[in-house]
């Protein structure tokens, strides 16, 4: 993808740097700060800081362009994880972010290394940090990491591929980029690497697990899962027999003279229940009675009050008030009291009140003589329990002494039975613990086959993604003819021994007429070679719009250990000349920035900064003048001076 940094300024100072498309450089002195503009490029790009001293602490900003969307980047120099980075997109959706640097915080979807990541649609994956070690734990591959192909560092350039010698762990990135850039590591082959983790992880927790247990086993009793089998079945048939003797045993305790006495307390015992029952019953049936027998009287007495009024009122006429007992004059008429004037009410018949109130005497004596029944049966039925209870509890004692007795007699018996019964269940119980450690090893070992089954499917699985893809090897049959060909075009120095120029298959690391980048001994012959193999990357990943390496190539020291002399100064003018024809050719895709202590040996190369001993990237403070001694001052009086 297009990747291109449009400029980059330090904030709070005059210094602002612009790239053009194409070939950049960035001159001047070895104390200049050219290495140190890389190093905030690195950082404006999602790298870790690593900056110099006059750096850290400052705010860099940037802008650049990705794919066809424009962002304005601001960042502090500070290698806190957490730091705040700033984000807008300039034109466009005109999005804006504000990230962490590389660790995610709460409320965060992801980090500014991942922004990065992602805006460049570079491959999301994690990867195992020892790529022989199935069990080693993943390590996400991240921006850093991807542009370990986009930057050419000077502390390697004249040394190794990358630095990766001194550093195991980014070697191990090194590759792991190589391959997911050319489609060696695809998303399959991770998800197939990621199971065979797991099964790993687990076969290897499984055999430690089942040769513990063996070993367990090998000590004890149980070691022998026969001999466990054969002592279960003789142990059960035994523990068999004794339950039938304590069957036995209980049938002879229900067939003693007990027997009888228990069926007696049984029927005892209902009788009891029938009584109490029955006795319960009358003693309600008896208040209930008692109750009526006094409303009848209370309802006899009414009548009898009713028949007095009757007889003695009937009749009855007011002549003298008996509240003043002045006379009463005839007023009304004989169907009205003289007194109130109102019409008496009508009164039964004195016959009537008569025949009920001999009704209610006779029901008065027939409820007398039903109390008296009910009564005379409650006492009964409370003799005769408490007659049974006395029987039940004589039957008890019977019992208990019968029971007593037996037990007694049987004692030893009863305990060696019993005794015996609980040993035989104790070591049925060991038995089965034992058979059960061997039933889980067992299980253990089937387990075991069958994930090293799996585990043989996965790398087989994961061997025919390697091999059988032709679209990977045309990609770098691609890479091994433009590193080839970018080496012919320096005009780099060849040895004799095996000509023509690739890339390791198992290393991918450049070999040059067979001979490693290790044993090219010569610093200007490695420089030459490093630019070769970053720039054939470019070349490749131009052509092939699958390969997602970032269209942007940085190279810090250039012309370091190559002469500037005779043939040296021609190679150098080669490298040169083939950098920028590839930079003018994809002018709109590729940016190239290199650095150099003097100018570009050849024209066409925009002068991005040109920097000194006195104008540094950092630039200097203007002076200030000395308030104490100043330069064109006149000489002060000798009165002030005394003063």
């Amino acid at each position: 993808m297009r990747l291109r940094i449009e400029e980059i300024t330090l904030v709070g100072t005059s210094r602002t740097i612009h790239f053009e498309p194409g070939m950049n450089a960035i001159i001047g002195s070895m104390s200049g700060g050219k290495t140190a503009t890389v190093s905030c490029l690195r950082a404006l790009l999602g790298a870790d800081v690593s900056v110099v001293p006059e750096l850290r602490g400052r705010t860099i900003a940037g802008t650049v362009l990705v794919g066809d969307r424009r962002y304005r980047i601001v960042r502090t120099l500070v290698t806190t994880s957490k730091a705040m980075v700033e984000i807008a997109e300039v034109g466009g959706r005109r999005e804006v972010w504000r990230l962490p640097a590389s660790q995610l915080q709460a409320g965060y979807d992801e980090t500014f290394r991942d922004w990065w990541r992602n805006v460049l649609r570079l491959p999301r994956l994690s990867v195992p940090r020892a790529p022989n070690d199935d069990r080693s734990p993943l390590v996400p591959v991240t921006i850093s990491d991807y542009l370990m192909y986009c930057v050419l560092r000077q502390k390697e350039i004249d040394s190794s591929v990358f630095g990766t010698p001194d550093n195991y762990s980014k070697n191990i990135k090194r590759k792991y980029v190589f391959e997911i850039l050319y489609g060696v590591y695809d998303p399959e082959a991770a998800g197939l690497r990621d199971r065979l983790r797991e099964v790993t992880t687990e076969l290897a927790a499984l055999t430690a697990d089942a040769d513990t247990l063996e070993r367990i086993l090998q000590t004890t009793a149980f070691a022998s899962r026969a001999q466990l089998e054969v002592e279960r079945q003789e142990t059960e048939g035994e523990l068999i027999r004794a339950r039938q003797a304590d069957i036995h045993l209980t049938g002879e305790l229900a067939e003693s003279a007990t027997v009888t006495l228990r069926e007696r307390i049984a029927e005892v015992e209902a009788e009891i229940a029938r009584v109490a029952g029955a006795a319960e019953a009358e003693a309600v049936s008896v208040t209930n009675l008692r109750e009526l027998h006094g409303q009848l009287i209370a309802q006899s007495r009414r009548l009898t009050r009713a028949l007095v009024a009757e007889r003695l009122l009937n009749d009855f006429e007011f002549h003298t008030c008996p509240r003043c007992g002045a006379g009463v004059p005839e007023r009304g008429d004989e169907h009205t009291c003289r007194l109130c004037l109102q019409t008496p009410p009508h009164l039964p018949a004195p016959s009537s009140l008569a025949a009920e109130q001999d009704r209610i005497i006779e029901q008065v004596t027939e409820t007398e003589e039903l109390i008296a029944r009910s009564t005379q049966r409650l006492a009964q039925l409370r003799t005769a329990q408490a007659v049974q209870t006395n029987k039940r509890a004589d039957l008890g004692a019977q019992l208990d002494r019968a029971t007593a007795t037996y037990i007694t007699d049987q004692a030893d018996r009863i305990r060696g039975i019993a005794a015996r019964q609980a040993q035989l269940e104790e070591h049925l119980a060991r038995l089965d613990d034992g058979l059960a450690l061997h039933d889980r090893l067992a299980g253990q070992a089937e387990r075991v086959a069958e994930l090293e089954r799996e585990q043989e499917d996965l790398n087989s699985k994961i061997d025919a993604t390697r091999h059988s893809n032709q679209t990977v090897s045309e990609r770098l049959r691609k890479l091994d003819d433009a590193f080839e060909a970018a080496l012919r075009s320096f005009d780099a120095p060849r040895f004799d021994d095996r000509p023509g120029s690739y890339i390791n298959k198992k290393t991918y690391l450049p070999v040059v007429d067979g001979r490693p980048f290790a044993d090219l001994q010569s610093q200007g012959v490695e420089v030459l070679v490093n630019v070769a193999h970053v720039l054939a990357h470019q070349h490749v990943a131009l052509n092939d719009h699958d390969i997602p390496l970032p269209n942007l190539l940085i190279i810090d020291g250039i012309s370091s250990n190559v002469g500037h002399e005779g043939v040296d100064l021609e190679r150098l003018r080669k490298m040169y000349t083939s950098l920028l024809r590839a930079a003018t050719e994809h002018v709109d895709r590729l940016q190239i920035i290199v650095t150099d202590n003097d100018s570009p040996p050849i024209a066409g190369i925009h002068r991005a900064l040109e920097l000194s001993d006195t104008d540094r990237l950092v630039p200097m403070p203007p002076a200030e003048p000395d308030d104490t001694h100043p330069v064109d001052a006149p000489p002060e009086p000798e009165e002030e001076a005394g003063t």
